[in-house]
């Protein structure tokens, strides 16, 4: 099985067919979209509509037209932090019309794997906060918010007036991760985990100061786990930072394509040999450790 893997394309429409252009020409089984879907519309206020209408609009065309060239191909799609959740009625909608499989919150059997996925990140400084969510359930010092902090609705924009209040009367990433483990169950096979957030230290999650800022309830959640990929986003210039958009936390192989606005950050991957794995950047995977 043949899997192109890419996420935080950010609406861009050139990259999008682009993604399709390489599922086809590598005769893939599966597209995976690790989330950050949609554009930066203006103005802000509209902007959750305007993430249910790209969806619906701009890319549910692209993807019918991918099917229509390459029918067995499956397209599994979770949205990210800078998606405000209108997104999602929308993707399941495109799924009762065979185009997608929507994974957010979600476990699907997949040939012979089993793949779910997760949006959530742990708190960011920016204003969309529909798939913020606190990391671990004890406290933990809080990101600074250098903007209003917003979910989305059908009217548009909402403003949180207490950030830590909502975070609080929500479950942490931690929560969410450990309710997965029930229909995960005891023994699934080879597990794919699609989680916008990337784990803590790894590197997958360094900014462009050094700092890490993955998650350690993804982390911890890996290490007890320990699927077979871990397939994450969020943090575009990653992979620049440490020179390496994948590696080994035990048995399970975490990647990072990461993002830019002109050149496609996919990954090829072969199931028969996910240490052959191949980034359109940065070339194969040197041996990992």
């Amino acid at each position: 099985m043949r899997l192109v893997y890419t996420a935080d394309l950010h609406g861009n429409l050139a990259l999008f067919r682009a993604l399709g252009e390489a599922a086809l020409r590598q005769e893939a089984d599966a597209v995976i979209i690790g989330g950050d879907l949609c554009p930066a519309n203006r103005p802000f206020e509209r902007q959750p509509q305007a993430h249910a209408e790209f969806i619906r609009r701009d890319l549910a065309p692209i993807i019918a037209g991918w099917r229509r060239e390459r029918p067995p191909l499956r397209v599994f799609v979770i949205p990210g932090n800078d998606d405000f959740q209108t997104v999602l009625p929308v993707l399941a909608g495109l799924e009762q019309a065979d185009l997608l499989i929507s994974l957010h919150r979600r476990v699907f059997r997949f040939d012979s794997y089993t793949i779910l996925g997760l949006a959530f990140v742990p708190p960011t400084p920016f204003s969309i906060k529909d798939f913020e969510r606190r990391d671990t359930v004890a406290p933990a010092r809080q990101s600074m918010q250098l903007f209003r902090c917003f979910t989305g609705t059908d009217a548009g924009v909402h403003c949180l007036e207490n950030f830590q209040a909502y975070l609080q009367a929500e479950p942490s990433l931690e929560e969410e991760l450990a309710r997965l483990d029930e229909p995960l169950g005891s023994d699934p096979g080879p597990v794919i985990a699609v989680l916008h957030s990337p784990p803590a230290n790894t590197c997958c999650d360094r900014m462009l100061n050094r700092q890490h800022v993955g998650s350690h309830a993804v982390r911890q959640w890996i290490e007890r786990r320990q699927p077979l990929l871990g397939l994450h986003g969020h943090i575009h210039e990653s992979p620049r930072m440490t020179k390496a958009f994948a590696e080994r936390l035990g048995s399970t192989i975490v990647v990072n394509p990461g993002s830019d606005k002109q050149r496609p950050h996919f990954v090829l991957i072969d199931m028969e040999d996910v240490t052959a794995m191949e980034h359109t950047i940065f070339g194969r995977l040197p041996r990992l450790s």
